[in-house]
């Protein structure tokens, strides 16, 4: 028996095929496994506090703003009314944004796979945990432009009902400004920006959010 016939025999050709088969399956499953099956809501809810994040809660500081109210849920659901999970929020998109849930999990990096905030100011001050997270979320989502917003949403097919919304929408497109620089608040408790977050995002000072 030569060497190549070693090699290629119909046992290691059966375990390369499984290795192969094994991999796709890996790519094909791994992030609607991850997002769809074991990162559901409860296991959010297994660290976070659900009451923390209610839209009812009161708001964190004086704000003047009002207290951000959950989307409706129809009678009959759709695709529009169901509330969003947790991940379709806060969980970039691909194979990769998936890996940073698992990463996230054993308290390394945040949901964008960045570490955790070496921002002085953030440190330095003593800052609501809630407040906190908000704070990094709302600068992730400034960072990728708000790519877990556009995962369900097509800006240019939203199509508001009010006027001051409609044009909102029409300056953003012509801008190229992002989601979360006006959606800075949205379904969770009120959590006014950062100065420093309004001011990179080239928001004027007391600019509520949608």
């Amino acid at each position: 028996m030569t060497k190549s016939d070693k090699v290629f025999n119909s046992r290691n050709i059966i375990i390369f095929a499984a290795i192969v088969i094994a991999l796709i399956v890996l790519a094909v499953g791994f992030e609607p496994v991850t997002r769809n099956v074991v990162f559901r809501d409860f296991m959010c809810f297994g660290c976070h506090q659900e009451s923390e994040y209610a839209a009812n809660a009161a708001p964190l500081g004086d704000s003047g703003r009002p207290i951000t109210i959950a989307h409706p849920v129809a009678s009959v659901k759709t695709p529009e009314s169901t509330p969003a999970r947790c991940v379709e929020c806060h969980l970039p998109p691909g194979f990769v944004g998936s890996i940073f849930a698992y990463t996230h999990v054993v308290s390394n990096t945040d949901l964008f796979g960045r570490w955790h905030s070496t921002d002085e100011k953030l440190e330095r001050a003593w800052i609501p945990p809630t407040a906190r997270r908000a704070f990094w979320v709302q600068d992730r989502l400034l960072e990728t432009d708000s790519s877990t917003c556009r995962t369900c949403h097509i800006e240019a097919e939203i199509k508001p009902k009010r006027k001051r919304g409609q044009k909102a929408h029409k300056n953003a497109l012509k801008n190229k400004e992002t989601c979360i620089e006006c959606h800075d608040n949205l379904v969770h408790r009120e959590v006014p920006a950062r100065a420093e977050f309004k001011t990179e995002a080239g928001l004027e000072a007391g600019k509520s959010g949608g």
